[in-house]
């Protein structure tokens, strides 16, 4: 087994989930829900024999039509393992890169950090009913309106909320430029989090 660290060399949520699955958060024997499939990007190194994916775009859904996470058509329970990686950007209303669509945040429209926090939570209670053994949040802490949103402890203690207990964290190294032309008050936070939960 290669030596697996919570700050690796890994920049792609495919890397992430084979990492997962090495550390065995994840049973590729099992049945795994990926509520938020879009274009797949978690699956390319590792195929799951029972993967249920969908997504709110019926287009991106390979479950056939369009399924909301926040109100999903399976049974309690029903997955070993539950994948979610949410709108978590928190988008101004003054700038947005090019590939925010992808990300579930591509309307420009700004939306509040309180509107966008119940979405998450809506969805990872939705995630956690379905779950009977892990659940893995994505999210970022970032800074909003000059503050550091501390989207991990947020979202970990909500995790806990439910009945789950936070058993890792995983960072992804990202890639995005910061926005030109603004005072920095703030280290930047170029890195997504994996919040692992075990019943």
């Amino acid at each position: 087994m290669t030596e697996i660290y919570a700050f690796g060399t890994r920049s792609n949520n495919a890397q992430l989930v084979a990492d997962l699955v090495e550390l065995g958060y994840i049973d590729l024997s099992q049945p795994i829900l990926d509520p938020t499939y879009g274009y797949g990007r978690w699956w390319k190194d590792v195929q799951p024999e029972a993967l249920t994916g969908c997504d709110i775009q019926p287009e991106l859904s390979p479950y056939g039509r369009s399924v909301d996470f926040t109100d999903m058509p399976f049974e309690d329970g029903e997955f070993d393992a539950v994948l979610f990686d949410p709108p978590y950007k928190l988008n101004g209303s003054s700038h947005g890169f090019a590939n925010d669509a992808s990300y579930g945040v591509g309307n420009k429209k700004p939306v509040s950090i309180q509107n966008r926090y119940q979405l998450i939570f809506d969805g990872m209670s939705e995630c956690a009913r379905v779950s009977s053994r892990s659940l893995i949040v994505k999210c970022q802490d970032q800074v909003s309106s000059g503050k550091v949103q501390w989207q991990s402890r947020t979202f970990a203690d909500y995790g806990e909320s439910l009945g789950f207990r936070l058993a890792d964290m995983l960072f992804v190294s990202g890639s995005r430029k910061q926005p030109a032309g603004r005072r920095q008050i703030h280290a930047r936070r170029d890195y997504s989090t994996a919040l692992v939960f075990l019943r």
